[in-house]
């Protein structure tokens, strides 16, 4: 590793020091090297004994404000270009490749990829576009695209997600960094916004991606149901000053109101929140848009894009990538073979399938390994049947090619049955613990 690397992965954490273990353990398994991991944090003490990439810098910041811990990470960097991902967010094996693969191109200052739910299939967030009001609006960009590059404008800009994406970091300190005014909710889409009109394109990346879980927060529950909506409101009135015509502040609060109370409006009939809590919510809204009608805008650099950018390089990683496939009655073996696979440095992932229509589920287990688990017959997406009449192996097969445009699997391994034979002697030490069994290249 250089003094200096080229890198600089930032993760704010608040209050939440086991999903932030997971995460950075998780993050010991992307595909490139080169890269330093930054921790902002106000529980420092959750990282005594986490498994987590080389080098890690950690920086203490008590303020509840995502902007002002960003800035923290931002201003620290080291890197020429900046990656940001939530501890409650698990990146894919290729993300911070993928999600940096298009600064080879000098005028692209950000990039942003897709972002999937707690199933770790279902998409959660794909490309949306903000305007002047801090509307979110849903871009046509398909999951497997390669990439969408945007030209800078000065009304609109697709949002780099903060919890998927990357800038360059001159271009983000040029233009003053991240805006604390937005304590929470709405940051990324005045960032975005603000690079464009600089004159940076932007640029969607679909495959590079990361897994959300919504952890619970200051703001909300672990049912996305909300504590307050007042940083909500208050970002909404600050954003629409900062970028809007004065008349249209308060249409804007109006609509808004209507869309936060929809929201509302179904995780009540859902049962998530009882008939009390939704007027005080509606309140704290209202009451934080008062708040950012009168809050002290700071004065944020203009910014003018430089004349070229840095190209980036990207070092590749060699990795390999087993997928430990068996049944519910595998479940130690599997467990134990991917700890052990895990701790030697291989991408690993156990796939445990049930003889039933359940819906595939993805995650990424304390132990350090990526875990499938799912119905024989089930769905792996919203777009397949209902019911798929699939033998085993073909299950096995369908998950490994789903998977390779996420991290291509190199070998699958089965538990060995009575009657088989051994076909497998590593030649990879980390691989030693799948000597004997049944194992197979892709």
């Amino acid at each position: 590793m250089a003094d200096r690397p080229e890198i600089s992965v930032i993760v704010v954490s608040r209050d939440r020091p086991d999903d932030l273990r997971k995460m950075l353990s998780c993050l010991r398994f992307q595909d490139v090297s080169g890269f330093e991991v930054i921790v902002v944090t106000n529980t420092p003490g959750a990282l005594e004994g986490a498994q987590h990439p080389a080098p890690l810098r950690l920086f203490d910041c008590d303020e509840a404000n995502i902007a002002v811990a960003r800035n923290v990470g931002l201003f620290a960097a080291k890197g020429q270009f900046v990656a940001f991902c939530d501890d409650d967010a698990l990146p894919d094996p290729s993300w911070l490749r993928r999600l940096l693969a298009p600064f080879r191109d000098p005028d692209i200052g950000g990039t942003g990829g897709f972002t999937r739910g707690r199933n770790g299939i279902s998409l959660q967030w794909g490309a949306v576009e903000t305007d002047l009001l801090g509307e979110a609006h849903p871009l046509e960009i398909a999951a497997d695209s390669e990439l969408e590059v945007f030209a800078p404008s000065q009304k609109t800009a697709p949002v780099m997600i903060g919890t998927n994406c990357a800038f360059r970091a001159p271009a983000l300190k040029q233009i003053g960094g991240f805006d604390a005014a937005f304590a929470y909710y709405l940051d990324d889409s005045d960032i975005s916004l603000r690079l464009s009109q600089a004159g940076w394109k932007l640029a969607i990346v679909p495959h590079a991606q990361v897994h959300h879980g919504f952890a619970a927060g200051p703001y909300r529950a672990q049912n996305r149901v909300p504590k307050t909506l007042h940083p909500h409101g208050k970002s909404k009135a600050v954003f629409c000053r900062k970028h809007a015509p004065e008349a249209a502040l308060e249409p804007a609060l109006t609509a808004f109101k209507a869309l936060q109370f929809k929201r509302l409006e179904k995780q009540f009939l859902a049962g998530l929140m009882e008939p009390r809590v939704l007027p005080s919510l509606i309140k704290s809204l209202e009451d934080g848009y008062q708040t950012g009608r009168h809050f002290l805008l700071k004065s944020m650099p203009i910014g003018k894009k430089p004349a070229a950018g840095k190209s980036l390089i990207l070092g590749l990683k060699p990795g390999i990538h087993v997928l430990l496939a068996g049944r519910k009655a595998d479940q130690k073996w599997l467990g134990d073979m991917g700890k052990a696979l895990a701790k030697g440095g291989i991408i690993t992932t156990t796939l445990i399938l049930s003889r039933s229509p359940a819906f595939m589920k993805a995650n990424f287990s304390e132990r350090g390994y990526w875990t499938l688990s799912g119905g024989q017959f089930g769905k792996s997406s919203r777009s397949d049947p209902l019911l798929q009449y699939m033998s085993f192996n073909d299950k096995v097969q369908a998950e490994i090619q789903r998977l390779a445009a996420i991290s291509p699997v190199n070998y699958v391994a089965y538990p060995q049955r009575s009657g088989q034979a051994d076909i497998f002697s590593p030649q990879n030490d980390a691989m030693s613990c799948l000597n004997g069994f049944v194992v197979e290249s892709v």
